[in-house]
């Protein structure tokens, strides 16, 4: 069965991870559907985190069968981050990752890399959440220093009577906001 844990990402941030199977070569037939049915959270994931065994005798061929399952579930359309495990026992752990776009390599026997993969996670699911413009009185200084506090500002422009903020912010975060959203308002 599927394991869920809190990881805390650099800024304060918490997100689930939720480990689901490790790839198995030559899987019995009757073990297929089992399987799959570990990897059901999938398709409502944010991002998939793909641990590949770096020291495989084919890496590459394990990824394409994950790949193909994922798609067989509704999952080839999920955000993915390929890490490369194992970088302790293999140098090709970082020239795979290298070879990779966005990969990361890392030894969960040692730490080395999960620092680097942690900060990667963030940084792609912050990039995946939208962009907001916030239209904020000069009057509401806590909410221009909450913005700055809880989301990523993109831009940030001095107008006479309001700063306008572009932003990514968590989603739990954007209702806190919706009333200087001018997209929100009534009519618009």
């Amino acid at each position: 069965d599927p394991t869920t844990r809190k990881l805390a990402l650099p800024g304060g941030e918490q997100v689930l991870l939720t480990d689901t199977v490790g790839f198995v070569r030559k899987l019995p037939h009757e073990l297929v559907e089992a399987f799959k049915t570990t990897l059901s959270v999938v398709p409502e994931a944010d991002l998939l985190v793909h641990v590949v065994d770096a020291s495989s005798p084919d890496p590459a061929e394990e990824m394409a069968v994950v790949r193909s399952i994922m798609a067989e579930i509704g999952g080839a359309d999920r955000p993915e981050l390929v890490v490369f495990n194992k970088a302790d026992r293999t140098d090709d752990a970082r020239r795979l990752a290298a070879a990779t776009p966005g990969a990361v390599a890392v030894s969960a026997a040692t730490g080395a890399g999960i620092d680097e993969l942690v900060d990667t996670i963030g940084d792609r699911l912050r990039s995946q959440r939208p962009v907001v413009e916030l239209h904020i009185p000069w009057s509401r200084g806590d909410v221009i220093a909450s913005v700055h506090e809880h989301g990523e500002v993109l831009t940030e422009v001095s107008e006479a009577e309001r700063m306008v903020m572009r932003a990514r912010l968590p989603d739990a975060q954007r209702g806190r906001f919706a009333e200087f959203d001018p997209s929100l308002a009534v009519g618009g």
